[in-house]
Order: structure tokens, then sequence, then C-alpha cells
């Protein structure tokens, strides 16, 4: 029997008011928003177990491989700031990454975020942070090289991201600050007793890494954060209740998973920073 055409009206106004108030059932293949993670051990910050049970095969899920998973944080900068955007974390960082030295590549990663749909087109942000592991694996050659190799080899790797994700909101994080001017502090053996060393390639190297990711920004026509300005006093010879970048020996800077990395003070610094860009 034809439905009358007042009843037709009525369910369309009904229809309607639901997918207003979204409250219809969402169309067939949506996707969920998400945030696509992206780089070496310093986003990723494994726990030292996670890290070995990774490298020996002891995890259930086999050998870590960049081209396969890598173990991170449940709490690293990326999650908690996809937490706070209200964004699904798609977390693809592995400890070791590099661009332009035999070793894990970035570009492997993209390729796994690539073939298992993390990066589609509902994705919201990208974050990656990588270089450092570049720098002073060409250690002796010029700073100048090595920014202009990273760039080139890392650019191929954006447009990528940028075709397989077209509406994502692609960010370069910055490292947060670790040397204090040419010095760092390895030991921190006491509250706020520390050593004080002269380790002037440390301080090349992290002022490259800035370089190369700010050329990197530029060149692909990103977003830079730098995290040097809100980190300058809270480098590896911070006192222990600022410290954001743990010692190699550090039991007094507050939680923290590897050594000579950001710590979870530094994680969650990171994280709201990232929220608030």
């Amino acid at each position: 029997m034809p439905t009358h055409p007042f009843r037709r009206r009525v369910a369309a106004a009904a229809t309607a008011l639901l997918a207003a108030a979204g409250l219809c059932a969402p169309a067939a293949g949506a996707q969920e928003r998400d945030m696509v993670i992206l780089g070496d051990s310093v986003i990723s910050d494994p726990s030292v177990p996670q890290w070995a049970a990774g490298k020996l095969g002891l995890d259930p899920r086999g050998k870590s491989d960049v081209t396969t998973w890598c173990p991170t944080s449940p709490v690293n900068w990326g999650k908690q700031a996809a937490g706070k955007l209200g964004l699904a974390a798609r977390d693809y960082s592995c400890t070791g990454t590099v661009s332009i030295h035999p070793g894990p590549q970035f570009a492997s990663q993209v390729t796994r975020a690539i073939n298992d749909r993390g990066l589609n087109p509902a994705t919201a942000r990208v974050i990656i942070t990588t270089g450092f592991n570049d720098t002073y694996h060409n250690d002796g050659r010029d700073s100048a090289a090595i920014r202009r190799d990273f760039v080139a080899a890392m650019v191929p790797q954006i447009n990528r991201i940028r075709a397989a994700a077209p509406n994502a909101r692609i960010q370069i994080v910055g490292y947060p600050k670790i040397t204090a001017g040419d010095r760092v502090c390895l030991f921190h053996v006491a509250p706020n007793v520390s050593d004080f060393t002269r380790f002037a390639a440390v301080q090349e190297w992290e002022n490259t890494a800035q370089w190369a990711q700010v050329d990197l920004a530029r060149a692909a026509g990103v977003e830079f954060l730098d995290m040097k300005p809100s980190t300058w006093n809270n480098n590896m010879c911070a006192p222990d209740n600022l410290r954001m970048w743990a010692g190699m020996v550090d039991f007094y800077g507050g939680p923290g998973n590897l050594p000579i990395h950001v710590n979870q003070r530094g994680h969650d610094h990171v994280a709201n920073v990232i929220a608030r860009s």
C-alpha cells in the first residue's frame, strides 16, 4: 500500500533531526579520525624491558622490526597529545630510526602506515620527530651536507604522507633541549648532584638536528613545532625537579623509560604543547 504523503514528510523530518543530532548510524566504511605518530626512540619511548623483548623476539608479537611493529610507550607525547585532541593514536615510531644512514628507515614507517590505512583521508594530524640519529651516525661530515641530505631523503616521505592523508595537519616536532651549552650531565648520583662534562659533539648534533628539521619543514611546506624555547632550562643538566632530558644514570629526575632520552615530565610537557598548537 502506498505511504501517505503526510507520513513520508514526518519520516523525512525525523531522519533530518536525527542526522543533525548525530544519532544516525555512520556511513559504511567511515574511518575514525586519528593522529599518526612517526619518528625515533625519543618519541616512541619504550621501556628497556619492552625494547629488549622486541629485540630478542620474546614479545608475543615476535621480533620487533620497523616494517612490522616496534615497542612504544603508552604515555609517550604522541599518544598523550592524541588523547587530549580526541584522536585515535596510530603509533609507527621506532627506536633507531634514520633517513640517511643504514638502519630502520623512516620510509618504512610511512609504508607501514599507508599499507594498514593508518594514514588515510580521515587522518587529522601527523606528528614526526626524527633526525638526531642521522647526525651522530654521520659525525665528521659537514653539518650543511647532513642537513641537505636529510631534507632530500625526507621531502619525498612527507609527500607520500600528504598524498595518503590529504586532510592531515603535518607537524615536525622538534627535540626538547638536551645540552647545557657544550656540557652534558650524564650521572645524577645524589639529589641535585651530577657531573658537568664538556661534550661539544652532542651540542653540534643537537644543533644540526634542529636545523635539519627546520629545513625540512620549509622545503616540504609543513609546520615546525620548536620545542627549544619552552624546554631551554629543562635540559640534561637542569635541577632534579625541572629536568626533562634524563642522563645516562639518573635516579632523581623523576620517572622515565630510556637513559639519555626525554623523561616522563618531558613527554607530558611536549604533549601539552602539541595539543595547544
